[in-house]
Order: structure tokens, then C-alpha cells, then sequence
């Protein structure tokens, strides 16, 4: 009996050692997919979001304890906000519905009501790049470079997604401007959010 339970303890404490196998990369990919399918069963409002979010990357890193610990450290908890934003930055790529529905709750009360025009740039396709984020990379005639970012599927994305596009194809690209949180700058930014493009 003795001799069991001191093999039992042995494996318990060697599991979360066997656990340890995800990538720093592949634990937030994993985090983020766990957020996005906890948040489906969620009623997100203005009001409650933000709890309701922290409470879903809270139950994906506690089923991915030894994992987190490996990347975050043990105090990873005194971490939670950084956890957060690397999270948020895997989201945009695995649940864009899900980033759009933020975006949506962090506007103001004021402009609810108001209905906005989408920009439009015309230019020559450059590339695409994946920096957290899927960008889109335009050149105007007169030699100034855009930058776009793909969150949110629309009846033409597959120009994108598929990459149908090819260097100098002309193109005109519908866009709103939104604010983000960049994980590598460890802040909020504006960037230029595709709503539709066009192969001219």
C-alpha cells in the first residue's frame, strides 16, 4: 500500500512537468481559443465584458497552469494584465467576431446613434504580412504607404485570405479606423480596420 501511494505521488508530481510542452506562441494561441469558446456561451454587454473576458482567460490559464508558469513565472497572477494582451492579440486572429464585439462595447454612448462612411484608398497591393495581426500593405500612386488589418470576414476577405492578390494589382480598400491593443507596444493604437476591398 505504502509503496503505491508513494508511486502515486511520484506521477502526480512529475505531470505538471509532462505538461510543459507548449510554446510560449502556441500557449497564447491555445489561451485565446479557450477565451473565444468560454465568451460564446457568455451574454457580452457594455457592462459586463470586461469581467466577463477576465473571468474566461482566467479559467483557459488555470486549465494551463504549468504552462503559463513556465512562460509567465510563478507569479504569473501579478501578470494577468500582460496575459491578457497576449491573449488579445491571438483573439484577433482565432475569433475576429469576437474582437469586433469588443470594439462595438468600447465605444462611446455618444456615438451609438451615428452612422459612419467608410474611407477608401485606392493604390497598388504590396503584401501581406502576419505581425499579431493579418496587414495589408497598399502603395497610392503618389508613393504613400497604408497599412490595414484584417479582423472581421466580408464577401471579398477571400482576396486576402486565399492571397489571390499580387504585387502592384490595383486595388481600392474600404476602411474604418479603430483603436487596438498592441501587444508588442503594450498599448492602444489606431489602425486602419479593412471593411472591403476591391481588385480594380
Amino acid at each position: 500500500m505504502k509503496r503505491k501511494l508513494f508511486i502515486l505521488l511520484i506521477i502526480f508530481s512529475i505531470t505538471p512537468l509532462f505538461s510543459q510542452k507548449l510554446t510560449k506562441d502556441e500557449l497564447k494561441t491555445k489561451l485565446a481559443e479557450l477565451t473565444c469558446k468560454c465568451s460564446e456561451d457568455k451574454e457580452l454587454t457594455k457592462d459586463n465584458y470586461e469581467l466577463a473576458l477576465g473571468l474566461c482567460i482566467l479559467e483557459a490559464v488555470n486549465k494551463h497552469q504549468a504552462d503559463v508558469e513556465k512562460h509567465y513565472g510563478k507569479d504569473y497572477i501579478s501578470k494577468i494584465e500582460q496575459i491578457g494582451g497576449d491573449v488579445g492579440e491571438k483573439v484577433a486572429v482565432v475569433c475576429p467576431n469576437l474582437l469586433m464585439q469588443l470594439i462595438d462595447h468600447t465605444g462611446s454612448d455618444d456615438t451609438e446613434d451615428v452612422t459612419y462612411q467608410d474611407e477608401e484608398i485606392e493604390g497598388s497591393f504590396v503584401n501581406t504580412n502576419i505581425e499579431g495581426f493579418l496587414f495589408l500593405n497598399l502603395k497610392e500612386t503618389s508613393g504613400k504607404s497604408h497599412q490595414f488589418v484584417l479582423i472581421n470576414n466580408f464577401d471579398n476577405s477571400y482576396l486576402i485570405v486565399d492571397k489571390l492578390l499580387k504585387a502592384n494589382d490595383k486595388i481600392k480598400v474600404y476602411y474604418f479606423l479603430a483603436e487596438l491593443y498592441n501587444a508588442k507596444t503594450n498599448k492602444y493604437e489606431s489602425f486602419k480596420i479593412i471593411s472591403d476591398i476591391q481588385k480594380l
